[in-house]
């Protein structure tokens, strides 16, 4: 029998859908938007790494259907549709580039090798069909042998026939690829055009007549420029017989246009666009999200361990977390200093107020320069307004009160902010689950008992220094994607403990419009999309809608997962102004371009590091940065 832990990180631990295998179908749960791809319209389903994409079309699969039907060959008879999953596979894809051939060349050989792969996808499917039902499906002799003429393969009279040389002229053409320079050309074929007397066939079968089909194409992103103009070809001009349910990343779908560069693929009139931020709101994220969770407590076999994730992880109130981090020791002080200030009838109104709010007021006495007893004495003249202000600012104490300090300066707990930390990526709210499990049951606790909120907190912080130290394998701009983070979330650290006099929770920023030369703005939007595509930041419209090419016209805030890692709000507030070329700068010149942030903002730039993120001092290049304070 497997430990908790090892049954924990089975379930949770599996957070891409290629690592759960088949247990991906019995842990599905269907997202709020699953219905709509269900047409027989094209669908592009955008959202980043993490989102559910894979998922979503693995179970659109035949196999996918199939596990989720309990295996029952009557289901697969009456499915109203029959998908095929393909993941466009880097290694294979980039082989259709180079010098050897021209670009035009490159077209129509990557054009031919897609007709295989479609063709050879809707060939295994008819085999599996077979395999499952115990049905046979027999092609007409004259659709075999007309597939085969399209395709350039030898004559073939039944569906054995075509299958084998379908499979052997793939694996042949990719040989000939790796060998393209030779100068040895290849009978290719027209783009598309096999698929038609395919799929015709099919439909005038007794058992997929009124079925749709649809090619399910994974990480789209992948393709080259021109190869996703190929595929939008297709999905321009498929509709009767077959169509397209594509996924992608956020600004992965770099290419619109068909071969025809003057025709667009238009939504709503040539697809269906499904974006999944977009589609699950914070609260129906959270609730998606539970069941998810609670469908894996379930499969535990672990004894008196809770049914439902949410009461596993409590959370603490804004009051409840500065017990934790010392407020009462901190208002004790404020009191004995104020009792030489005030009048005993004052003192006693002050000994009856929360500990948080004292040291607001200590906080405001620094930041307006004034005696204690001015501010209490307008406190209780002016209540409404100081408990308006205090509730603007309640939350952004917290990051004060431990500044400098070793341990934990600021906790990260509950389902709630977890959620919040995900921002409707699945992937993360699991990352951070099991690694809070895992802390848990590694400090000698079962799941009989809640998480703490130290347990929960250290394993946000693990989890924002993985993804941090992932972001450098994840693309090209790798590198600078994990300078960037490691600057912005050093700017809203410090920006985050010296709140003092400053508008609270600054956690986002913006650019300056007019601010830099075309050259910046280039280089600056390259990497700014990059870092959106690859989940280093979040970004939002603006005031308006726009363009989403249009950089300039976003709110950017560094994704929550990382906030624990810096210590910064994982809720989003306030933004600073930024010009491309700082954002750049944090990049190429980071100590001298966050002084220089730092700076405009009114802080300085020695706050000490958190521990956690002493990892990285090279990058800041600061010795400055280690706490000296002793440990809760």
């Amino acid at each position: 029998m497997q430990t908790a832990e090892e049954q924990i990180s089975d379930l949770f631990g599996s957070f891409k859908a290629e690592w759960l295998r088949e247990k991906i179908y019995e842990l599905f749960k269907e997202p709020k938007y699953f219905p709509e791809l269900l047409t027989g319209r094209p669908c592009v389903l955008v959202g980043g790494r993490g989102t559910g994409k894979t998922s979503v079309l693995r179970l659109l699969s035949y196999e996918g259907q199939f596990a989720r039907s309990g295996r029952s060959p009557q289901a697969i008879r009456g499915a109203r549709f029959y998908g095929f999953y393909y993941r466009v596979d880097t290694n294979r894809v980039t082989a259709f580039r180079g010098p050897e051939i021209t670009d035009d060349q490159w077209v129509r050989h990557f054009a031919h090798y897609l007709n295989l792969l479609l063709c050879d996808m809707v060939l295994r499917f008819i085999e599996w069909y077979q395999l499952q039902t115990g049905d046979a499906v027999l092609l007409p002799p004259a659709a075999c042998e007309e597939l085969a003429t399209s395709l350039n393969l030898d004559p073939c009279a039944n569906l054995i026939e075509l299958t084998k040389a379908m499979r052997l002229a793939r694996v042949r053409f990719e040989a000939h690829i790796n060998n393209v320079a030779d100068g040895r050309h290849a009978a290719l074929s027209l783009q598309g055009a096999p698929l038609e007397p395919l799929f015709e066939a099919l439909a005038g079968l007794e058992c997929f007549r009124g079925k749709m089909f649809f090619f399910l194409i994974d990480e789209y992103e992948n393709l080259l420029d021109y190869q996703q103009q190929i595929v939008n070809t297709l999905i321009k001009h498929s509709g009767a017989l077959y169509t397209f349910k594509i996924g992608v990343k956020e600004l992965g779908w770099r290419r619109r246009t068909t071969l025809n560069e003057n025709e667009q693929l238009i939504n709503p009139a040539d697809y269906v666009r499904i974006d999944v931020s977009e589609h699950l709101s914070p609260a129906e994220f959270a609730g998606f999200a539970q069941e998810v969770c609670n469908s894996r407590i379930a499969q535990l076999d672990l004894p008196g361990s809770s049914g439902d994730i949410r009461s596993l992880l409590p959370s603490l109130s804004d009051d409840e977390e500065a017990e934790r981090l010392g407020i009462r020791s901190i208002a004790d002080k404020i009191l004995k200093q104020a009792g030489s200030e005030l009048s005993p009838i004052e003192m006693q109104v002050l000994n009856t107020l929360p500990p948080l709010l004292l040291y607001f007021f200590e906080f405001r006495r620094t930041a307006d320069q004034v005696a204690l007893s001015t501010i209490i004495r307008d406190y209780l003249s002016n209540k409404q307004t100081w408990d308006t202000n205090y509730g603007n600012y309640k939350h952004a104490l917290l990051f004060t009160l431990r500044r400098g300090k070793r341990g934990i300066r600021k906790y990260y707990a509950g389902w709630d902010t977890f959620v919040l930390m995900a921002a409707g990526n699945i992937r993360y709210l699991l990352e951070l689950v099991v690694q809070s499990l895992l802390v848990h049951l590694r400090g000698g606790m079962n799941l009989s008992e809640v998480v703490s909120a130290d347990d929960q907190t250290r394993a946000a912080q693990s989890v924002g220094r993985k993804n941090v130290s992932e972001l450098e394998g994840l693309s090209v701009h790798g590198a600078q994607l994990t300078k960037l983070v490691l600057g912005l979330g050093r700017i809203f650290q410090v920006l985050a403990a010296d709140a003092a006099g400053h508008t609270p929770e600054v956690n986002q920023f913006y650019l300056a419009v007019g601010a830099d030369d075309a050259e910046d703005e280039a280089r600056g939007g390259e990497l700014l999309n990059a870092a959106v595509m690859h989940l280093a930041l979040v970004r939002t419209p603006g005031n308006k809608l726009v363009d989403t090419a249009d950089t300039r016209e976003f709110d950017y805030f560094v994704h929550p997962v990382f906030c624990a890692f810096f210590e910064f709000s994982h809720r989003r507030k306030r933004k600073l102004q930024l010009t491309m070329r700082q954002v750049l700068g944090l990049v190429k010149e980071p100590r001298e371009t966050i002084r220089q942030i730092l700076a405009t903002n009114n802080r300085r730039s020695n706050e000490p590091l958190p521990e956690q993120a002493l990892l990285f001092g090279s990058y800041y290049g600061a010795p400055e940065s280690s706490p000296t304070d002793p440990e809760i």
